[in-house]
């Protein structure tokens, strides 16, 4: 499986994750200098960190905070929390082996909701190539209705060089046969 080097913003939504040990939805400052100590992170860096987010000046910084700061839904943020928990553990189902990945931040469990439904989209239309259009809009909606709007789905069957902005953890693209599906999530500010 490739997987994407992940964002300054994504790495420090999974630093989040990684320090909130006890489930609690908060790091405090303890927490926060140990962890980066541990990594070899400067010590002003910790300090921008708590600055940056933690609004109540309280000494901790709360996954509302954390959210709020990075406009980012905390809905959404505990669903991935849960999501890339199950990753870890080694419970997450797996890729299809006709699923080729050739860029994703996304966790595995979404992965595999997201290819199987392309598959099934692609099957539904028996894999004609004048329908793709079809697919593309299908995906689009259930991309919309499952993960929140707006996502952008472009299918293609040759080379492709891309650069674009999305929401942290909400961009995939894959292979499936002779498709290339690309989907991302859009920012919403």
């Amino acid at each position: 499986m490739a997987a994407t080097k992940l964002h300054d913003i994504e790495s420090m939504i999974e630093w989040f994750m990684q320090l909130d040990t006890n489930k609690d939805e908060a790091v405090d400052a303890k927490e926060l200098t140990g962890y980066y100590r541990k990594n070899g992170v400067p010590e002003e860096k910790i300090k921008n960190f708590m600055e940056q987010f933690d609004t109540d000046k309280d000494g901790k910084i709360t996954l509302m905070e954390f959210c709020r700061g990075l406009g980012m839904r905390v809905d959404e943020m505990r669903v991935e929390q849960k999501q890339r928990e199950v990753q870890r553990q080694g419970k997450a189902p797996t890729l299809s082996t006709d699923i080729e990945m050739i860029a994703t931040t996304m966790s595995v469990p979404r992965q595999v909701e997201v290819t199987e439904k392309f598959k099934s989209l692609v099957t539904a239309h028996n894999g004609k190539d004048e329908e793709m259009k079809d697919v593309a809009q299908d995906m689009k909606n259930y991309m919309d209705e499952k993960y929140g709007r707006v996502w952008q789905c472009v299918i293609l069957t040759g080379s492709y060089w891309m650069h674009f902005s999305h929401e942290p953890f909400l961009s995939i693209q894959f292979r499936y046969g002779r498709y290339i599906c690309l989907a991302w999530r859009t920012p919403r500010g």
